[in-house]
């Protein structure tokens, strides 16, 4: 069983610690009672933090250690001006060593809100927490004080479970402190003691590749066998990790621009903009607006999908592509990279032709003007669309209807299917809430399983069939239709009181094919914007939340008809967000990405003007990913032009996100050791003339000499030929007693480490300690000496080097260090499991 299943989550009890300060009678223990409609019941800081240059805070100590999983924020009856706008939540089990648990802030409302905290170090352990520190960042007011109504928080104090975690904890930070002490005494060339604490306590820096380069590079200098050491691990695939971490770098490619009519609307605008005036009971629907009446197209000129579609002014009759649109669906066939388009608003009316578009011949071809006529779907936008691979067809679901379309024959909820082999439409079911399926929905998601032919739809506003459901709306849950034998069951109910995700509209629903599993991510609930991140196991029928709210790591910000896709062998997420939910309703485009094997969010794009070599911004638009040939696909949208609100675009671009690959590393890494190693060479005057040798032959082969920065080092790396004479470099040799004091004497100038100190200070004294990155162990060798000093090259030790050979000998070997912590960077720490797979860390 799960430990989240197995214990409980409570109320826990605390007390007020410490605090910044309070206002007259609204101290700190008033918000351990929740009391909304009392005005005086409540923490009032006298000052912001804007205007003070300590930050207010209030620290909460728990009863007992306890495993803090949700805090809630309760409010007085009404708004008020000093509520918290934006905060952050830190804890940890002593209160001058906490982490970040929390970023978020409350909504401008009386209704008490509940956020989960991260109780999860970024190892997957559970974080112990005694102190919960809040820090009021900005408030709804303008430089105004902060209130804090009422808190409650819930967890895990269960004493079995806490000692683990506890226990857990501490072990790892033990065997942190172990790991910067072993990195220390070797740097330091302590062997015996390196290897006796190593014996003892079992742990290792790293693994064996890391050791080999390790006394290759660092112990004997030998520049061609890391080299060998180096190459044979990047083909081994020890370098993907690091590969993996590398941001990614957008590369945009417009397949088909928008066309002549487009362009000239983007340019020029239409003459009198058309007011966009809902129609009263219309439905919020940001992929389109409520249909124009027939006196206002004329009045606008604004034509139907033909007229706009076509660059020759043709009539409607061109069949060369697709016309302008948003709200439409597009898919891929990862068989032969085919996309599908299909259905869409125009801006004046609803569509549905079917588009087929080759990636390999970059051409268009037009499968069906008008579906309706030949079996098919009616035009329609708002609707989904998935392709199932193994049968080669199209599955389409539900769609918008304004308030003049809603009679009841339009209500039912129909599955069409399109068969590419025949060219035919043909209904699968004419009414899924007859079938146990979801109502007619609009802004639904639909994933497709192709190995268990089945089809998943969760949430979506149900189209209100009477004035009550306009008044409250409805949401759809999660069902699943199974297609061999035309059936519906429903895994998740409308409404629910669940640990599951709540129903909703503007979302996005992603299926992981490798490990069984839906994600749903964002979206809106009433006026709600929610950020969260779930996942379903389709095999168990269980469900867990990965993200809620604005942990440690922020996702991207609410937007409106964001985008995700999903790659199975990265276990990546992609969202390419909308227009903006600020009141300023900007329209830009950012890239994320989600890492589902380290949870974290990064922004790899993000574009809110127009250029020529990237898609101007948009909303409304499509975006689907071929995991096969790992590349994006977006058409059309709506460029939220002020002049031409009307307006859609019907452009067509292919993106790819390029990362470092094996060979760019390797040509980094060859180069690093070959530009060290000569360096090394010119610093001893005997050697110089084979460090020209190896500069203008073995160093240039290692560089790229189209590139201006490398030419510029090459010429540059000349110079260390001639510096001021070095003392000539030796080779490890014992110490004798007299060299042994000088080297004594030498240590004893320098300043100390206080580093190893601060390191051990931060792993033994924090929740969550972050070291830096351990280096490789040192392999087993037969017995030197305790230290090493510095004698010839090559040779044995001839007599007691000086104290300058020494000196030289020993910035030689630093150099070598430097070097080795710069190669290690490219291998995984031995801290970080092979794979953090997330059912892993959820199971931790």
């Amino acid at each position: 069983m799960d430990m989240e299943e197995k214990y409980e989550s409570v109320e826990l009890c605390y007390a007020v610690h410490k605090y910044s300060s309070y206002s007259a009678n609204y101290v700190p223990q008033n918000i351990m009672v929740n009391n909304p409609s009392d005005q005086l019941s409540r923490w009032f800081t006298d000052s912001s933090s804007a205007s003070m240059m300590q930050p207010q805070y209030i620290i909460l100590k728990l009863k007992s250690l306890s495993i803090v999983d949700t805090i809630k924020f309760g409010k007085y009856i009404k708004p008020h001006v000093s509520d918290l706008k934006k905060f952050q939540v830190f804890g940890g089990m002593d209160e001058n060593n906490i982490s970040l648990l929390l970023t978020a802030g409350l909504k401008k409302d009386n209704t008490p809100e509940t956020f989960k905290l991260r109780n999860r170090t970024t190892e997957g352990l559970y974080l112990p927490i005694q102190y919960i520190k809040i820090v009021p960042l900005v408030s709804w007011g303008p430089a105004y004080n902060y209130t804090i109504w009422y808190v409650e928080l819930h967890g895990r104090n269960q004493e079995d479970f806490i000692q683990n975690a506890v226990e857990t904890i501490n072990l790892r930070k033990e065997e942190e402190a172990v790991r910067i002490l072993l990195k220390h005494l070797r740097r330091r060339r302590y062997k015996d003691a390196f290897e006796a604490l190593s014996r003892e306590t079992g742990v290792q820096l790293e693994g064996p590749t890391q050791a080999r380069l390790w006394n290759a590079l660092v112990e004997n200098g030998d520049y061609k066998l890391a080299e060998e050491i180096l190459e044979e691990a990047l083909n081994e695939g020890e370098m993907d990790w690091y590969l993996s971490w590398q941001p990614y770098q957008p590369e945009w490619r417009q397949l088909s621009p928008c066309s002549a009519a487009v362009e000239a609307r983007l340019c020029c605008g239409d003459a009198v903009p058309p007011a966009l005036r809902p129609r009263p009971q219309d439905l919020a629907c940001a992929d389109r607006e409520p249909r124009m009446e027939l006196m206002e197209v004329l009045a606008s000129g604004a034509g139907g999908e033909g007229g706009e579609g076509c660059e020759v002014g043709c009539g409607g009759a061109c069949t060369a592509r697709p016309g302008p649109r948003g709200g439409h669906q597009l898919v891929v066939d990862t068989n032969t990279g085919t996309l599908y388009l299909f259905g869409g608003w125009n801006g004046t009316e609803d569509l549905d032709d079917l588009w087929s578009y080759s990636t390999s011949s970059e051409r268009w071809s037009l499968l069906c003007r008008h579906s309706s006529l030949t079996g098919g779907p009616s035009p329609r936008s708002c609707h989904k669309m998935v392709f199932d691979p193994v049968n080669e067809r199209l599955y389409t679901l539900g769609r918008y209807l304004d308030n003049a379309q809603r009679v009841p024959a339009n209500m039912n909820s129909e599955l069409y299917v399109y068969d590419v082999c025949a060219g035919t439409w043909s209904l699968a079911c004419a009414d899924t809430a007859a079938a146990g399926g979801p109502r007619l929905v609009f802004d639904h998601q639909m994933c497709l399983d192709a190995d268990t032919q089945t089809i998943y739809v969760f949430g979506g506003r149900v189209l209100p069939s009477n004035t009550e459901e306009l008044v409250s709306p409805q949401y759809s849950g999660l069902y699943a239709y199974y297609i061999n034998s035309n059936t519906w069951q429903q895994l998740l109910a409308d409404r629910h009181d669940l640990p599951a995700p709540q129903p909703r509209v503007s979302h996005s629903m992603l299926f992981h094919p490798v490990q069984r599993r839906l994600y749903m991510f964002a979206g809106q609930r009433n006026k709600e914007q929610l950020l969260d991140l779930w996942w379903w196991d389709v095999g168990e029928g269980r469900c867990g939340a990965l993200c809620a709210g604005a942990a440690a790591c922020p996702p991207p910000a609410a937007g409106f008809t964001q985008r995700a896709t999903i790659d199975p062998d990265t276990d990546e997420i992609f969202v390419l967000s909308g227009m903006s939910k600020e009141k300023d309703k900007r329209v830009y485009n950012s890239l994320w990405v989600f890492s589902l094997r380290r949870l974290t969010w990064t922004c790899v794009y993000r574009n809110d003007c127009v250029t020529p070599a990237e898609p101007r911004p948009r909303f409304a638009h499509q975006l689907v990913y071929d995991p096969v040939r790992k590349i994006h696909y977006l058409f059309g949208g709506n460029p939220g032009t002020a002049s031409s609100p009307r307006l859609r675009l019907d452009d067509l671009w292919a993106l790819r996100l390029e990362r470092a690959s094996r060979g760019g590393v390797w040509r980094s890494v060859r180069a690093a050791l070959r530009e060290a190693h000569y360096r090394e060479l010119a610093a001893a005057p005997a050697l110089r003339p084979r460090a020209l040798h190896y500069l203008r032959h073995d160093l240039s082969a290692a560089l790229d000499h189209c590139d201006p920065a490398q030419v510029s080092q090459f010429q540059k790396l000349a110079t260390a030929l001639f510096v001021s004479p070095a003392v000539e470099w030796r080779a490890a040799c014992a110490l004798s007693p007299r060299r042994a004091r000088t080297l004594a004497r030498r240590r004893a100038r320098r300043t100390p480490h206080a580093d190893l100190a601060h390191a051990l200070a931060a792993v033994l004294g924090a929740d969550e300690a972050c070291p830096e990155a351990p280096q490789p162990f040192e392999e087993a060798r037969p017995p030197t000496p305790d230290t090493w000093d510095v004698g010839e090259v090559g040779g044995a030790c001839e007599g007691a080097a000086s104290e300058e050979e020494e000196e030289a000998g020993w910035a030689a070997r630093d150099a070598r260090v430097r070097l080795y912590d710069r190669l290690s960077a490219y291998f995984r720490p031995s801290s970080v499991p092979p794979r953090a797979d997330v059912a892993d860390l959820i199971s931790l």
